[in-house]
């Protein structure tokens, strides 16, 4: 017998077919009618525009450059030991990407925003890598920061050292002006106490500083500069000072520059008049060969208005008393003090050794040529 019932589809090849028929119709609604679409969507994108423009608290990124970084915490590091040696010369500023409020977008600049490098990551010496971050100072104005660009800082760390009373060391170059004279020359510091890195501070033999005598003058007397220094090894090797922290011995406050100060005068070589140093006559038959006298000038400095008379022609200086040679037969030698002035700042020698040479008068006559009659 025949069956004339119809065949049965299957639920599973029924579900597949709805599918299709969603698909083709999804398709359909998608591919017809693109002007209204678009619209559509230029219409969603401006309302969407809009409620985000009407809503100044959304955040929006912007990127900043030259936000300052500041280092902190290197006192708390030398007071652990440890001092940084290298790797900070060139933490300057940073770039950020910022998460900003949008009403303060257009305002929001680097003053708005602080980095920090925190020295207190360190824990050892040798070569750490440290890591710069950074906030807004106002973050309900400026939001926060989500990115720091190269954050990452490289440093090299050593123990830290001190190292008490190194003496400062005058070097001199050039030579006073002709016709000046440099007095006593004062520094305002005699020895330094210095800090920093062991490698440094245990080789520290000597604090140097070079000073330059020719440009001196009494016409800005007294003649004060200040001049840097530099740190020197028992070798003369020169040590770098770029970490180092340098006090006048037992003071506090540091310095970057040693002064140095010193009186200046104007200078006259005078000499000692010689024929004034012998009185008297020697035993009969002997006579004076010669006198000398040790020094034959003296040297003066001072004032111009003291030192001026002394510039003259045919000026010189006295002694107080003479050598008396009365009756003498042999040399005599005697210490003169000289009439000096009291109104110069600088006198070379107040005394002068006088020599008198007394022979036989016949040994004098020999010398100078005379013939003796008989």
């Amino acid at each position: 017998m025949m069956n004339n019932e119809p065949a049965r589809v299957s639920s599973e090849q029924e579900n597949t077919g709805k599918k299709k028929d969603i698909w083709k119709k999804a398709w359909s609604v998608l591919s017809s009618h693109w002007g209204w679409k678009l619209g559509s969507l230029a219409l969603a994108i401006c309302l969407w525009g809009g409620l985000i423009t009407q809503d100044t608290s959304l955040p929006r990124d912007k990127i900043i450059d030259n936000v300052r970084v500041s280092v902190v915490n290197a006192t708390a590091l030398r007071q652990n030991g440890m001092i940084v040696v290298e790797g900070l010369e060139d933490v300057d500023t940073v770039r950020i990407r910022a998460s900003v409020p949008q009403r303060n977008y257009t305002a929001a600049s680097a003053s708005n925003y602080s980095a920090r490098l925190d020295l207190s990551q360190i824990q050892t010496t040798g070569v750490q890598t440290l890591k710069i971050t950074a906030s807004a100072g106002n973050a309900s104005q400026y939001g926060t920061v989500a990115e720091v660009y190269d954050a990452d800082v490289t440093v090299a760390v050593e123990e830290y050292s001190t190292l008490s009373g190194v003496p400062v060391e005058v070097r001199f170059q050039g030579e006073v002006p002709e016709g000046y004279w440099g007095g006593t020359l004062t520094r305002s510091a005699e020895s330094v106490d210095i800090s920093g890195p062991a490698s440094v501070v245990e080789n520290a033999a000597r604090c140097v500083v070079v000073y330059d005598q020719s440009a001196l003058s009494p016409d800005r007397s007294p003649n004060a500069v200040n001049l840097p220094f530099f740190f020197e090894d028992a070798a003369g090797n020169q040590l770098s000072a770029a970490n180092l922290t340098v006090t006048p011995h037992g003071q506090t406050n540091a310095i970057q520059r040693i002064t140095l100060s010193q009186e200046v005068y104007y200078l006259a070589q005078v000499n000692v008049a010689a024929d004034a140093l012998v009185t008297g006559e020697p035993a009969e038959g002997y006579a004076v060969s010669s006198v000398r006298v040790t020094p034959q000038s003296v040297t003066l400095a001072g004032s111009k208005m003291a030192i001026e008379p002394y510039l003259a022609e045919g000026a010189a200086l006295y002694p107080y008393e003479q050598v008396d040679i009365s009756g003498q037969s042999r040399t005599v030698s005697q210490l003169l003090y000289l009439n000096t002035p009291g109104n110069v700042d600088y006198i070379s020698n107040t005394a002068v050794q006088v020599v008198v040479s007394i022979l036989p008068e016949e040994f004098v006559n020999m010398a100078s040529g005379t013939e003796q009659n008989p």
